[in-house]
């Protein structure tokens, strides 16, 4: 592994070249300073990038709007839906969903059996995300408005802290804190394997410009 970043971030992205990712910093005064970077795969550098990009790398084309009716745009995870809208999640379970015009279109709590789900992979009209307290993996119906599947939770004991999830090429890849590791599930037919296993709990896992990048407590790194 390439360790590529030290500090501490708020929030990573994708985008073309590479990831970007956010840095808060309190100052004396108690402000939160935020500051926006870029790490570049082929030029292996960081630099400085505006919020804009950072945020139409997140949310899309319409970021203007949705930024506005956030507010708080750092501590959520997005997800772009195929409408060309974005799905925005809170680790308190409070999500939205956008349209292509970056119009509100519904707004409530994903919860599983009282639980906050957090976290976002899309899969055309459906959501995955995580239930911590729960050790489980749901799929949500954005058409029917309710959880239609789950894996993992109860006794199973096949997830003990899951807390990021991501989908690339029909495979989601599950960040598990306590367990250290990230294991998948196939969507084809929904099996669930070890992938990565590591020494410090992992909490984001992202593939981008041919890389894989994870982000543990000792930073961020390429795998």
């Amino acid at each position: 592994m390439q360790q590529i970043l030290k500090i501490h971030i708020s929030d990573v992205v994708k985008f073309s070249k590479g990831i970007l990712f956010v840095r808060e910093e309190k100052l004396d005064g108690g402000e939160i300073k935020v500051s926006f970077y870029a790490y570049d795969v082929a030029e292996n550098q960081i630099a400085p990038i505006t919020k804009s990009v950072y945020l139409l790398n997140k949310f899309g084309r319409s970021f203007k709007p949705i930024e506005k009716q956030l507010g708080d745009y750092v501590s959520c995870d997005a997800g772009r839906l195929p409408d060309g809208g974005a799905a925005v999640i809170y680790t308190t379970g409070e999500m939205g969903i956008f349209t292509g015009s970056g119009e509100l279109k519904w707004t409530g709590d994903l919860l599983y059996h009282g639980c906050p789900a957090r976290d976002i992979a899309v899969e055309n009209k459906h959501i995955w995300s995580v239930v911590p307290d729960m050790k489980a993996v749901i799929r949500y119906s954005v058409t029917a408005n309710k959880v239609v599947m789950r894996i993992g939770g109860g006794s199973t004991g096949t997830f003990q802290k899951p807390v990021s999830v991501s989908e690339y090429e029909n495979v989601l890849y599950i960040c598990d804190r306590e367990k250290f590791c990230i294991k998948t599930i196939d969507l084809s037919d929904f099996s669930v394997r070890d992938y990565r296993q590591f020494e410090e709990p992992v909490h984001k896992y992202l593939q981008s410009a041919g890389k894989e990048f994870a982000v543990l407590n000792s930073g961020v790194y390429i795998l």
